[in-house]
């Protein structure tokens, strides 16, 4: 849960998902690899065509980048939130400084570093100081499967919105959600929900429960607002079942990180939660589709090194 500086950046392997953001990454990733370039930084592009190969792609980036031989400073994604996935997993527990340059939908781990969403040459700047972070992840549990993920893990309501939003064409961006967020509202019916923060059971009829190793999910939606990437902790909140009518109103406010204050919304934090339900419930992390619930969610204090403008201790986004 520090800084240190080992350095500047000047060799790296970048890794570029071809389909983020429909193919418009592809664009983003040549701007990119071309800024890095002229700052001197020495760039070996590689991209996948399946989830196998990134997956593989990635251990064996990270692996290159752990060899002292290999001349590599770090490893860059260019690419959204699942891009980065897939990377984490293999950089985890190593010393392999991970540079990111948004590219994606929702870029929510890059909000949480610091990183700028929207400006190509300020990311690689950033990548090209050199400047490190350690950082936490969290490893999640769902039957026989866990998965390493970096931002926010959600049980319910917000995990089938994204299940929704993932499966439409139309409209592109983040309005995809809000649409996707108001169909599931209509269908809504409350659940039961068993929640064990740190060894203490709360039940109660959930419409939704966010576990946070960051703030934000879904584009900046700041559904756990207190969370942070490297104080060692999980961030839980948790929504009470309620109105359709209020709901429509708390989805604007959870972008705020507003919705805490209100009636029926819990802020827990712990190292472990696990979560069960009368019936299966649908679970996401980091925007991906996992299973159903039961679902056990631990911290992984300290386990990464990104590459951050943020010093230990300074606001998150």
């Amino acid at each position: 849960m520090s800084n240190s500086d080992r350095g500047p950046v000047s060799s790296v392997v970048a890794l570029v998902n071809p389909t983020s953001r429909n193919g418009a990454a592809m664009v983003t990733a040549r701007q990119a690899i071309a800024a890095l370039t002229a700052r001197g930084v020495t760039v070996d592009a590689r991209s996948g065509s399946s989830a196998a190969d990134a997956a593989l792609i990635a251990r064996e980036a990270v692996a290159r980048a752990g060899d002292p031989a290999s001349g590599l400073d770090a490893v860059v994604v260019i690419g959204g939130d699942g891009t980065i996935g897939p990377v984490i997993a293999a950089a985890r527990g190593t010393q392999v400084r991970v540079g990111l340059i948004p590219a994606g939908t929702g870029n929510d781990h890059a909000r949480a570093l610091g990183i700028p969403t929207t400006d190509i040459d300020g990311a690689v700047d950033i990548i090209v100081a050199g400047h490190t972070l350690r950082c936490d992840l969290a490893r999640l549990t769902v039957g026989d499967r866990t998965t390493t993920f970096g931002t926010v893990a959600a049980i319910g309501l917000d995990a089938a919105v994204t299940e929704r939003a993932v499966g439409m064409t139309r409209p592109r961006g983040q309005s995809r959600y809000a649409l996707a967020a108001i169909a599931e509202i209509a269908a809504l019916r409350p659940r039961r929900f068993r929640v064990t923060v740190d060894g203490i059971v709360h039940e109660m009829d959930l419409v939704m429960a966010s576990v946070g190793n960051t703030p934000s999910y879904g584009g900046g939606m700041r559904i756990c607002p207190h969370a942070r990437i490297d104080d060692g902790l999980l961030d839980v909140t948790l929504v009470e079942h309620t109105s359709r009518l209020r709901l429509l109103g708390l989805f604007p406010t959870i972008y705020r990180g507003t919705h805490v204050s209100r009636r029926g919304v819990h802020s827990l934090r712990a190292s472990t939660v696990t979560i069960e339900t009368a019936e299966p419930t649908p679970v996401s992390a980091d925007g991906e589709l996992l299973g159903v619930t039961p679902v056990t969610i631990e911290i992984d204090a300290s386990a990464m090194d990104f590459l951050s403008p943020r010093s230990t201790g300074s606001p998150q986004g």
